[in-house]
């Protein structure tokens, strides 16, 4: 039996939970917020004495696991990392893995030196769409160029990256590094020997979600706002269609709706978009050149109404595109479309844990492992 701490109680922690498999318990949960540590605490039968409100309690309790998941804000991913490593407690670590390169190199020794491998929560390499395009990309030959373009999509900007906890550098770090950092590795992967950056120039900048950009008549909050049309309403989108509410905690004596009026009325996620105190980038290019001589120009978009990734390879035979989930490449085309609504970012959430739960059993790294991660967080902590 393969015994596991839990540190942070969020989406992303709940969602590796219900992955587990018969082989694997939780041993201890780690929480700040009560109500959140009672549930999860009533939901995996997990005692009082080995449920704890910071991860230092959960540390100098002495309490032995095999394995740590930290699904916590990014700033504090590092001291938790390496505390849980120099325990010699095998670590899965949501991405990206530490906001700064000295944090990683450090990570990286502490690893080295307890023997104790690091996993990264890099969705993408274990995605059936992805993971077939990677096995596609030898039809366009030699790869001189790919153009790579992450649409962050309305709802998730809104929520996560303009009134959410991703937000503001200080608090989390770059967009890029927060929301991109998978999808380099993923590039990188596609890239074989020398992918490696020799040079990397970025460009960012707030387009659209700052006061100057809010429509005329609008309020401070969607509640009082007569612009119903708004792509970023957030009456339309938690009440009415009751889209990312997950992380909205409903107490026994409230109901959801209540609950989603208590966020609409004052809470930060019922603020009008365009008066927020965000400084994280919504565009920004960045370009990379490898040591291969591959080049690379990878963008994120947070301001379209579109939400997903586009991928256009380009090689010595031709051309690899992916959009929307529909890869094309000569008289190669596959739909990969009915992937993109699937739980569990379509089976990726439980291969990524299946993969760590391995690694402990077999004392081996993970497919996404924080030696194979260096180089793409490196990348991202270049383009700041």
């Amino acid at each position: 039996m393969i015994s596991l701490s839990v540190i942070g109680l969020g989406n992303r922690a709940g969602k590796y939970l219900s992955c587990l498999s018969g082989d694997a318990r939780v041993s201890c949960l780690v929480e700040p917020d009560s109500f959140r540590l009672q549930r999860a605490a009533e939901l995996y039968g997990v005692p009082a004495d080995h449920c704890f409100r910071s991860a230092y309690d959960f540390f100098a309790s002495g309490i032995k696991v095999d394995g740590v998941i930290i699904a916590v804000p990014d700033q504090i991913h590092y001291p938790i990392a390496i505390e849980a490593v120099k325990r010699g407690f095998h670590v899965l670590v949501e991405k990206p893995a530490v906001t700064n390169q000295a944090d990683y190199d450090s990570l990286l020794e502490a690893s080295a030196k307890a023997k104790t491998p690091v996993g990264v929560c890099l969705v993408m390499r274990y995605h059936p769409y992805y993971k077939r395009i990677k096995e596609l990309v030898g039809e366009v030959g030699q790869i001189t160029e790919i153009t790579h373009t992450e649409h962050i999509g309305p709802d998730r900007m809104g929520h996560t990256f303009v009134r959410g906890g991703w937000a503001r550098k200080e608090d989390t770090g770059p967009i890029f590094l927060s929301k991109c950092s998978h999808d380099v590795d993923f590039i990188l992967s596609l890239c074989g020997t020398g992918a490696k950056a020799v040079k990397v120039q970025s460009e960012g900048s707030i387009e659209l979600f700052k006061r100057s950009k809010a429509p005329e008549g609008s309020t401070d909050r969607c509640i009082n706002c007569p612009v119903r049309d708004c792509l970023y309403n957030a009456v339309n989108l938690y009440r009415e269609r009751k889209e990312w509410i997950a992380g909205f905690d409903v107490p026994q004596d409230k109901t959801l709706d209540q609950v989603i009026d208590d966020v609409l009325q004052s809470s930060p996620f019922g603020r009008c978009v365009y008066r927020c105190q965000n400084d994280v980038y919504d565009t920004q290019k960045v370009r990379v050149e490898l040591e291969n001589g591959i080049k690379l120009s990878l963008s994120l978009e947070g301001t379209s109404a579109k939400e997903g990734r586009e991928t256009v390879i380009k090689g010595t035979r031709g051309i690899l595109r992916a959009d929307g989930g529909i890869i094309t490449c000569g008289s190669i085309r596959e739909d990969y479309s009915q992937l993109e609504n699937a739980p569990l970012h379509a089976g990726a959430d439980k291969a990524l844990v299946e993969d760590f739960l391995r690694s402990i059993t077999e004392g081996t790294p993970m497919k996404a492992s924080l030696e194979d991660a260096a180089e793409s967080h490196r990348i991202c902590f270049l383009a700041g």
